[in-house]
């Protein structure tokens, strides 16, 4: 009787033991080196394979294996889906801006990676690496929902000055949505189509004349400028024009008493015209330290700059 109780004391414990998910060795080769779903729930999961001397080793290969799934290429013939004819000259900086974002997306997507399964035989080890398509659609999901509030507020106005930002967004959307579609079973379409932003563009002069008027400004302030609105379809002209853009930077001297430094505050002004009437007028204001006024101006360059690509849009120019 006391034998039978041990038994039963010990068959109890071994149900409520944790087993582990990893299994090193086996005296039959698993069916899921060969097909992985047979060890994964394929409506919950994503899975892959992969082999190598070391355990090591072939987990980083069934991972390596399983991203290829989310493997991302961007063309860089941005018109390839539309009959348009337009090139732009910022085309292969986007293709790389895009390309850069999605794949911090996806790898954010694979750290969710992880490996269910170990066997090794004949001096391999494979490696089964397993991820869950619910946590992987809801990171793709929240990427893909706050381009959509920027992108559906950017396509609403209709801006040749955001047109860049337009298409960025769209291309990054479009190419997450294809890995959504792989782990949700579906994708989410989009208010537009990218013959759509393309046929908008057409509608829109090629080229027109523009007039910039330069006050005081750093000559990169100026640059970046031009260089936006030639992009966006207007052509800088010394003389008159029926739109015009004036520019203007003002610095003050604030105190500061700290021995070889100089603090400065900048204040750019823009101003937008039509036919000599005043359309918009925008602002921004940033205070820095520098060794000298020149080297404060130099740690402001990418806050303006960036505001002048946030914000030129806002000048109304179309």
């Amino acid at each position: 009787m006391k034998n039978i109780l041990i038994l039963l004391l010990l068959s109890s414990c071994s149900l409520f033991e944790k087993r582990p998910t990893l299994s090193d060795t086996a005296q039959e080769t698993p069916g899921w080196i060969y097909a992985p779903y047979e060890a994964c729930a394929e409506a919950t999961e994503l899975c892959a394979t992969g082999e190598s001397k070391t355990m090591a080793q072939a987990d980083a290969q069934a991972k390596a294996n399983l991203a290829s799934i989310f493997e991302v290429q961007v063309k860089s013939d941005l018109n390839v889906n539309t009959t348009s004819s337009q090139t732009f000259p910022w085309q292969n900086t986007v293709r790389q801006e895009v390309q850069q974002s999605l794949q911090e997306s996806v790898n954010q997507i694979l750290e969710g990676v992880e490996v269910k399964k170990h066997f090794k035989k004949d001096g391999l080890t494979y490696a089964l690496a397993s991820l869950d398509r619910t946590k992987a659609s809801d990171l793709l999901g929240n990427r893909i929902q706050k381009i959509d509030d920027e992108l559906n507020v950017l396509w609403a106005r209709r801006s040749r000055t955001n047109l860049r930002k337009i298409v960025r967004l769209y291309l990054e959307r479009e190419k997450l949505n294809e890995k959504y579609s792989i782990v949700a079973g579906q994708g989410r379409p989009a208010r537009m189509t990218y013959q759509e932003i393309m046929a908008w563009r057409e509608t829109r002069p090629r080229v027109e004349n523009l007039a910039l008027r330069v006050g005081q400004a750093p000559e990169w302030m100026t640059e970046k400028l031009k260089e936006l609105l030639t992009e966006s379809g207007f052509r800088i002209v010394k003389g008159d024009a029926a739109k015009m853009i004036s520019l203007n930077v003002d610095s003050i001297k604030e105190y500061l008493n700290v021995e070889g430094f100089e603090k400065y505050t900048f204040t750019m002004n823009m101003t937008s015209f039509e036919k000599g009437e005043k359309l918009k007028v925008l602002a921004a204001s940033e205070t820095v330290t520098g060794r000298s006024q020149a080297d404060a101006l130099l740690k402001v360059k990418h806050f303006f700059n960036e505001y002048i690509e946030q914000h030129l849009s806002d000048l109304h120019l179309d």
